[in-house]
């Protein structure tokens, strides 16, 4: 049979838009487990592309930049839009490395639904678990899909377990896999209906059929189906029931029951596959339209009032005022700037003139696009529910909100991780200087975790991001797309300071500015606080004593000095300043004065009490074949690297690991000669710890302190 959707999914071109049967969807993953493979099976069979492209031959319909082709990985977030079964499914293909988890971040920030995709050999990998973390916070409802079932190590039952154990989540297997005598993937077998499913490699799996359930594989659909009526039977007692009594529940009873699970408990409809081998791609479909939610299945998108007093809603319907949110800004090569925009409530035309409620300013939208990687359709409009592309009139940027100027409203904005690492980079000679900064400063404003500073010590332009590979691929843009030309130094860690210890301090300001005198003092209790505090401020101090204006006045001033420690230049975290006293003059104090008697405070306290170096550890896996693990930890031990676990898994080994983001500059090319290119790794900056004393001397030394 061939599953080709017929019609369009309802578009808003049409008119005949339905946003009950709209489904946004992101296709999320760890590197390399095969999210851009499924998504190019996924636009040919839904007849959006007639020829398959593949990852590893550079031809991938959805990643479309010459660095994604060259390198085989997503770089930037791509949308698509199909048609499946009468349904429209936008669908964003994210990217798996660690690097750039920030498009993920902020597609998961403005879809309704997620299919996590994991590799059926590796099993829940590490940013697997960081996806999945970030599809928890914002409520994301997921199917899995098991990948890479045609490789004959992989273990489909263990993936379920790792998922069990690693996310804490409750799976629910509606396939497996069948398999030969020899182990050759078959096909799945589909666990509500009881059949075989093969697909038709001639039409490239465009064609499947359903098949009698083979006597060897009667054992196992009966486990399978009776576990999962056991779940399900939580929830429904008309599913209780039937399985107390034994009963037969056809598919169109079951199938409400998994999405009110889906929906109303986080539990995750699971289905398999290989991807690459054209085999189970068409359940998946199946599944987003069955059990991931339509917009109005979400709770209505939560704003506040442009005086930030009240909480507003908006519900995902055309007849609601517009609430919009831009998620990503990209560069256009013929309109300057593509706005990537979630629709959640009104409806939004070329030409309508609109409120930017972050900036305060009106813009007109030029244009509305349907996107397809870097290609697009021009609309007439938009409707609630929808994602699309917009082009303004005037600047807007990431995490702007664009709303009905009667009807103002902010939408939270989404929040990127900081920079982890520096360089400097400098332009071949000072005519290119401007044009430098301007590339910059562009790239920066589409993707909110290249930050572009000028370092005090020094006076070096300084670039920073969330990798090596994120600030290689930011700065290939800049020679290759902007034709900037540059030299790139080494790269360097984003350290922080806190206190060392408690301490009070004294201060008092007493000049005269401007002809006219300047009074303030302070006593103010600074504290160090634990590890990702932050920074937090009390007064302990009578109104009549300190004037609340002023008392905030030195707040300010306090804050402001925490970008950069008098000690190592570097920004000040984790500690509590509590105003316990003070003393002002009726005529020469201003809110000036404290604001500098508060930064004098700051940075004589540090002076007093010292400062703790803080380093990012970057934790993760290595893989690594058998044979090579001993000179493998003995390498992390060199490292500063501490190991907190080892699991073999067949012939590799799979070691977890936490370590000094210093130390692993060059990693990828020392691993690779220790173990002749067979151990691969993935890590992330999960937190901030102290510097050993020594090295941190020699650290606060280079920098001239």
């Amino acid at each position: 049979m061939t599953v080709k959707a017929s019609g369009a999914g309802e578009d808003p071109a049409t008119g005949n838009y339905d946003v009950r049967r709209v489904r946004n969807i992101g296709i999320v993953a760890h590197i390399d487990a095969g999210k851009t493979t499924l998504t190019e099976r996924i636009l040919y069979y839904t007849g959006k592309i007639h020829k398959l492209g593949e990852v590893h031959e550079g031809t991938a319909e959805m990643d479309w930049m010459d660095q994604e082709r060259e390198r085989g990985i997503t770089i930037t977030a791509a949308a698509t839009t199909v048609s499946w079964r009468g349904h429209q499914i936008n669908i964003i293909d994210t990217p798996g490395h660690v690097d750039f988890t920030a498009e993920v971040e902020r597609s998961l920030r403005v879809l309704d639904g997620a299919v996590v995709v994991f590799s059926g050999v590796e099993g829940v990998e590490s940013q697997s678990e960081t996806v999945w973390r970030q599809a928890d916070r914002y409520r994301v409802p997921r199917i899995a899909f098991v990948n890479k079932l045609d490789r004959i190590e992989a273990d489909y039952e263990a993936t379920l377990r790792a998922m069990e154990e690693r996310l804490g989540a409750v799976p629910l297997p509606l396939f497996f896999p069948w398999r030969d005598a020899e182990g050759r993937l078959m096909g799945m077998v589909d666990v509500l209906r009881g059949q075989a499913v093969r697909w038709d490699q001639s039409t490239r799996g465009e064609k499947f059929s359903f098949l009698p359930l083979p006597p060897e594989l009667e054992g196992e659909w009966r486990r399978h189906r009776e576990a999962l009526l056991e779940r399900l039977a939580e929830l429904s007692d008309r599913v209780a029931e039937a399985y107390l009594a034994g009963e037969d529940l056809s598919p169109e009873e079951l199938l409400p029951v998994i999405r009110q699970a889906t929906l109303e408990r986080g539990w995750v409809p699971t289905c398999g596959g290989s991807a690459l081998g054209n085999i189970g791609v068409q359940p998946v479909l199946d599944a987003v339209v069955d059990f991931l939610p339509s917009p109005v299945d979400v709770p209505p998108v939560v704003g506040f009032s442009t005086d930030g007093n009240r909480n507003e809603e908006r519900y995902a319907s055309p007849e609601e005022p517009l609430a919009a949110l831009v998620f990503k800004v990209a560069a256009d090569p013929y309109a300057g700037r593509l706005l990537y925009t979630r629709v959640y409530s009104g409806a939004l035309s070329e030409g309508q003139v609109v409120l930017n409620a972050t900036s305060g300013t009106k813009v007109r939208v030029t244009k509305v696009f349907r996107l397809h990687a870097n290609r697009r359709q021009r609309l007439p409009r938009a409707l609630a529910g929808d994602i699309v592309g917009l082009i303004s009139s005037d600047r807007v940027l990431t995490g702007d909100t664009l709303c009905d100027p009667a009807a103002p409203l902010h939408l939270e904005p989404i929040a990127f991780p900081e920079p982890v690492v520096f360089v400097a980079v400098e332009p071949r000679s000072e005519a290119e200087a401007e044009a430098l900064l301007a590339a910059l400063e562009k790239i920066s404003q589409e993707d909110p975790t290249f930050h572009v500073r000028e370092d005090e010590s020094t006076g070096q332009l300084l670039v920073g991001g969330m990798g090596e590979l994120h600030l290689e691929v930011q700065l290939r843009r800049v020679r290759d797309e902007f034709r900037v030309p540059h030299r790139v130094g080494q790269p360097r860690v984003a350290y922080k300071e806190t206190l060392a210890r408690q301490v009070e301090v004294t201060e008092e300001l007493d000049r005269v500015l401007g002809g006219r005198g300047q009074y303030a003092k302070l006593k103010v209790n600074f504290r160090p606080l634990p590890p990702g505090s932050g920074f937090a401020f009390r007064a302990q101090v009578p109104p009549e004593e300190l004037p609340p204006h002023f008392v905030e006045a030195a707040r300010r001033g306090i804050e402001g000095a925490l970008a950069a420690s008098p000690i190592g230049g570097y920004p000040l975290v984790d500690l509590e300043a509590v105003v316990v006293g003070g003393a002002f003059h009726p005529v020469d104090s201003s809110e000036i004065a404290f604001e500098a008697c508060g930064t004098a405070a700051l940075r004589r306290a540090v002076q007093q009490a010292g400062v703790v170096l803080l380093e990012p550890i970057a934790t993760g896996d290595i893989i690594t074949p058998s044979e090579y693990l001993g000179e493998v930890v003995s390498d992390l031990g060199r490292r500063r690297g501490e190991v907190r676990g080892i699991e073999a898994k067949g012939t590799f080994e799979i070691i977890q690991v936490a370590i000094p983001l210093a130390e692993t500059f060059g990693y990828a090319t020392r691993l690779r000669s220790l173990t002749q290119g067979r151990a691969t790794y993935t890590l992330r900056v999960t937190h901030y710890a102290a510097v050993p004393e020594q090295l941190a001397r020699e650290i606060l030394r280079s920098r001239g302190y």
